[in-house]
């Protein structure tokens, strides 16, 4: 039987209208763990605004080994201006229309998807990952868990759950997810992100540990 995979963090930024104090936390989470991905959500604003915080934050995370995505209504065009790896969509039409413009240079991803139809057609479509679950309280986490334990063992484009605690990244790690997203469950740790970063990485390394 093949290894299983590791997982990995991603790390889903809240909807950003400033980043003047976000930039440090932003730097800090990421090089306290194996986080391979930011997905960086811009608030809207002017054009120029937004892609000048786009250019701050892609560098950030790419300074300490993450790929950038960005997030966001009309951030299309600037994910080439901002030097950023790639786009994460927020639902599956948005996924395909981005998948044709911007594959195979650069990592385009979807979710939260809901429906698995929606889930199939957008890795039909030759989507990077899919992503089930949010951090917002709109679904429960064990909707999550049965999303990523369906998908998993059946498809090879790569899956991510959301974890909404610390504590959801050993289930998601469990079922041998490829990325274990976090978002306000690292922003708002009482002990900061980077101390957040560290023990989710501390989780999926118990959770692969062999048995005795």
């Amino acid at each position: 039987m093949p290894d299983a995979p590791i997982t990995r963090l991603m790390l889903i930024t809240p909807a950003l209208d400033e980043i003047d104090a976000f930039e440090a936390a932003l730097e800090a989470a990421v090089a306290a763990g194996d986080v391979a991905a930011v997905v960086i959500r811009l608030a809207p604003a002017d054009d120029r605004t937004r892609l000048s915080r786009a250019k701050t934050l892609v560098e950030a995370a790419q300074a300490e080994g993450a790929a950038a995505l960005l997030a966001g209504d009309g951030v299309e065009d600037l994910v080439g201006k901002s030097g950023a790896d790639g786009f994460h969509a927020d639902d599956a039409a948005s996924a395909i229309e981005a998948i044709e413009r911007f594959r195979p240079e650069k990592i385009v991803g979807c979710g939260p998807l809901v429906s698995r139809d929606e889930a199939m057609a957008v890795g039909e479509a030759g989507a990077d990952y899919v992503l089930f679950g949010d951090d917002f309280g709109g679904r429960p986490f064990a909707e999550t868990l049965e999303r990523v334990a369906w998908w998993v063992p059946i498809f090879q484009t790569p899956c991510v759950g959301v974890a909404q605690t610390l504590d959801d990244v050993s289930a998601l790690a469990g079922e041998r997810v490829e990325f274990a997203a976090l978002g306000e469950a690292v922003w708002r740790h009482a002990e900061g992100p980077a101390s957040a970063t560290a023990m989710a990485g501390s989780m999926i390394a118990l959770a692969k540990a062999p048995a005795p």
